[in-house]
């Protein structure tokens, strides 16, 4: 999988609440290289507002704007990830 085809996805909780779409993937720089030779590491996928600003380089993290919570989903609470339907399922928690 790409993450190009996360951008899109439709977001859903377990409880089958629509949590809106996925705009821009968080990712973070690792020191070393994984065995796979990965250096980037996904840690949340942002939706709403904030992602289709930092999307299009509206915001960036050079402002001072913090993303809002909701907007925010740590990907330690990524459920599945269904490729073909560009749905991504996640849990309640927080």
């Amino acid at each position: 999988m790409r993450l190009s085809d996360l951008l899109g996805a439709a977001v859903t909780d377990e409880s089958g609440r629509e949590l809106g779409h996925v705009h821009d993937v968080r990712v973070r720089a690792l020191e070393r290289r994984t065995p796979d030779g990965e250096q980037l590491r996904v840690v949340g996928l942002v939706l709403g507002g904030r992602g289709i600003r930092e999307r299009l380089g509206l915001d960036t993290g050079h402002t001072a704007k913090h993303t809002v919570d909701r907007e925010l989903i740590g990907w330690e609470r990524v459920v599945e990830v269904d490729a073909e339907r560009a749905a991504v399922l996640v849990s309640n928690e927080d």
